[in-house]
């Protein structure tokens, strides 16, 4: 696997769950860009082809991008609050213990 494969492969891979079901074209398409890429040898790809892999890798990463962020679990206020409190007490509590 070349340098570009290996890009493009480490690039979905970080995506995670960006990419779905409906990506799975652009993803081969990448790839496939990315294989004659480094097939192209030590002169590099012709113009066209790194054009055209330059525009499905700029499309791969906006796809990315415009997926939502996966956060952890959202805490409403009053876990919020709660938790604050808890962290607060714990050193409290341990100095009370004896500890």
């Amino acid at each position: 696997m070349g340098r570009h494969a290996e890009a493009v492969e480490a690039t979905i891979t970080a995506a995670g769950g960006a990419i779905t079901g409906k990506h799975l074209a652009l993803c081969e398409l990448v790839r496939t860009l990315a294989e004659q890429c480094d097939a192209a040898g030590p002169e590099g790809p012709g113009t066209r082809l790194a054009g055209t892999y330059l525009t499905a890798v700029r499309t791969l990463n906006a796809v990315i991008a415009a997926a939502p962020a996966q956060a952890g679990k959202p805490r409403n206020g009053l876990a919020a609050v709660r938790g604050i409190h808890n962290a607060a007490a714990k050193p409290q509590a341990r100095k009370a213990a004896g500890q």
